[in-house]
């Protein structure tokens, strides 16, 4: 084309639109650098591009991969001077002074290791790094998995060398995160004795972190220590495979061992801590202030210690087709969808006799016809409306690229913290998600989402403990039906076709 195209030049958070008429690699630098001829010479020279047809990215080595409206993202080496080893991670908020130390407490089988996931899940959706260090994992990493629950007998000095070992070792690595830009570290261990505890806190106070946070977990009731071994241990990696009672008996000969040497953490002492009783029946707080130790709380007071699937599923095909926003009905091919997917949950869900089941769909017209033909009560939130696209409204990603080069570019280069004129980012739908989120971690029962592409990916990232960065390229598609049960050592997913 002898008028030549669009291509967009993106370098870090700057983005630039020019019109290729070259026919050489060099015509492209050319170009480039009378784009941004400001640029120190130390930065190289080359490019990535997204491939058009299988939307991976690779090193631009021939004009043949040019085309219209393509993204050139310079790849670049730091000048050796720079020190990038505390480079801030994605998302990182510039808390310095909340930088958080979550230290886990009580018996084996409490449900600590699932709480600790759960509450990471949650940082990092929100945009607060956080990472789980078990001292479980360390251990498997060095001796295996299935230890004999007499490793734990106190008595024995070098078994208890070797577990003060793996504790340092984890607790090394979470001062190590929170150095280089972490804001959360979650120490996950029994740590059922004050000295333990002592420990965690005077390591703490050495590196200068101030927030330290207990959050014990308490359970006197036989059955509900019985419920939360089988919901939390049977995926341990220790007993995988194992006969579930086998594995409570195992769990509970552990906790005779523990039991010696436990030591609850005081009523009333002049530190943060939060119990919770029974799988959540009640908690305590005890000196919670601050951002994070707050959030913290209102997620425990919603959080239900028991595993249950969400499935999450797009709504049928609309009348807008490829064109984004807008409150279209469906089209044939979406109604059929619909009756599929009501057929779908009749064999897996109604013949699997779980009666207690709701549905949620947003407030938009597609997402409630796709749910028409489900025999399950439905809640329409507003929550799971898809991205509001503002004045880019029913336009495709085409005309916006032609009538709004600036907005297709500012959006290319920062996807998850561009806003539409007049409307949303993804940062703005994660805010808005975060009630559909407690409602979730709040419910006892199986669920089924019906929503958008830019909702679920956000839902699908906080189930699968995703940063917000990972979110927005995630791939949900269209006709299938994705199944999400959380556990205390990994989620699960399974996907359906229809």
């Amino acid at each position: 084309n002898s008028d030549g195209f669009n291509v967009f030049f993106k370098v870090k958070d700057r983005t630039k639109k020019a019109i290729y008429k070259g026919k050489t690699l060099d015509d492209i630098h050319s170009l480039f650098v009378s784009k941004f001829p400001d640029l120190p010479r130390y930065l190289m020279r080359t490019f990535t591009i997204m491939n058009k047809d299988s939307q991976t990215t690779s090193d631009l080595e021939s004009t043949k991969d040019l085309y219209p409206n393509c993204i050139l993202e310079l790849k670049t080496t730091p000048a050796p001077s720079v020190d990038t080893t505390r480079r801030r991670v994605a998302g990182y908020t510039g808390r310095e002074s909340e930088k958080t130390v979550m230290v886990m407490v009580g018996l084996p089988g409490r449900g600590k290791t699932f709480i600790a996931r759960k509450l990471s899940h949650m940082l990092n959706w929100l945009g607060l790094p956080a990472t789980v260090f078990n001292v479980g994992e360390y251990r498997r990493k060095r001796m295996g998995p299935g230890v004999d629950p007499s490793f734990f007998n106190s008595n024995n000095s070098d078994n208890q060398r070797a577990l003060l070992h793996f504790a340092l070792a984890a607790l090394d690595d979470l001062i190590a995160f929170l150095n280089l830009g972490g804001v959360v570290g979650i120490y996950d261990a029994a740590n059922i004795s004050a000295d333990r505890r002592k420990m965690v806190q005077q390591r703490c106070a050495r590196e200068g972190i101030k927030n330290v946070l207990f959050i014990e977990s308490i359970c006197d009731d036989e059955a509900v220590i019985d419920t939360m071994i089988r919901e939390t241990k049977l995926s341990s990696p220790d007993y995988q495979g194992h006969d579930p009672q086998a594995v409570i008996n195992e769990i509970l000969a552990k906790v005779s061992f523990y039991n010696k040497d436990y030591e609850s953490i005081p009523d009333g002492v002049p530190q943060p801590y939060i119990k919770i009783f029974d799988g959540g029946k009640r908690i305590t707080i005890n000196q919670i202030t601050g951002y994070i130790p707050a959030r913290i709380v209102f997620f425990l007071m919603n959080l239900q210690i028991t595993s249950r699937p969400v499935y999450l599923t797009r709504c049928g095909e609309s009348e807008f087709g490829n064109r984004i926003g807008g409150d279209a009905d469906l089209t044939v091919q979406g109604d059929n969808y619909a009756h599929k997917l009501a057929a779908w949950i009749e064999d897996h869900i109604i013949k699997d006799a779980q009666k207690d089941f709701t549905v949620w769909t947003s407030t938009l017209k597609r997402a409630i016809r796709t749910a028409q033909y489900i025999p399950f009560p439905k809640v329409q939130l507003k929550g799971l409306d898809d991205l509001d696209r503002g004045v880019c409204d029913g336009m495709t990603l085409e005309e916006i690229a032609l009538k709004l080069p600036d907005e297709y570019a500012a959006r290319a280069s920062d996807k998850l913290r561009y806003r539409y004129p007049r409307g949303e980012s993804y940062e703005d739908a994660i805010q808005r998600l975060e009630p559909v989120m407690f409602e979730l971690e709040r419910s006892r029962q199986p669920i089924l989402i019906v929503s958008h592409s830019a909702p679920l990916r956000c839902l699908y990232a906080y189930l699968m403990g995703l940063g917000q960065e990972e979110a927005i390229y995630l791939d949900i598609p269209r006709n299938t039906v994705i199944e999400i049960t959380a556990k205390a050592y990994g989620s699960e997913v399974r996907s359906w076709q229809l």
